[in-house]
């Protein structure tokens, strides 16, 4: 299969097209058909060499994917509600930049019918950081201070919490200035 590999750290022109063997799901896992890989800080920073790779991982870098269920072992897929085909997006620990990709399934996401796969291939990551962690480990609560509201992750996080009856504050990035309220807002902007 066709991938980008990291030749050594340094700035984009540090990426290029490589072959490498097609992987292959073990017990958990599906094998992706690559549409779309997301980009994000982790994969500048790791094509930077400022952050290694987990030990046991793809040496391929992307993090975040989208495209097509393309194997993996038909009871497991069955039991999670996947079939051969299904749109997926799917947050993985390495291996994004290729034309295969397997993820754990409990990793993949149904890719949602009005997005492209580009756009559904920017999802994953902030959809487990936002739901996973704040909403489901730590269970919100009224005044609870959650920063970073003005970025993707921080943005996404507001409507779910709120529903949960969490009530946000935006702490300012400088901590001279008061932190401010932020109520939550409908599709159409209103409180």
């Amino acid at each position: 299969m066709k991938a980008i590999e990291i030749l050594r750290p340094g700035g984009p022109e540090v990426l290029a097209p490589c072959d490498r063997d097609l992987p292959k799901p073990q017990a958990g896992e599906m094998l992706i058909a690559v549409r779309a890989s997301g980009v994000n800080r982790p994969d500048v920073l790791q094509r930077m060499g400022l952050y290694p790779m987990p030990p046991g991982v793809s040496d391929l870098p992307g993090l975040e994917v989208s495209g097509v269920v393309a194997g993996g072992d038909p009871a497991e897929l069955a039991a999670a509600g996947w079939s051969l085909g299904d749109r997926v997006c799917a947050l993985v620990a390495g291996g994004g930049y290729a034309q295969y990709c397997v993820a754990p399934i409990g990793q993949c996401l149904p890719a949602p019918a009005n997005l492209s796969d580009i756009e559904a291939a920017a999802l994953p990551e902030t959809f487990f950081t936002v739901w996973q962690n704040p909403l489901k480990r730590q269970q919100p609560r009224h005044g609870a201070q959650q920063g970073g509201l003005t970025r993707a992750v921080g943005t996404h996080h507001r409507r779910p919490a709120h529903r949960e009856g969490s009530v946000h504050t935006l702490q300012r990035g400088t901590g001279h200035q008061p932190d401010v309220q932020v109520p939550h807002l409908d599709h159409d902007g209103r409180s």
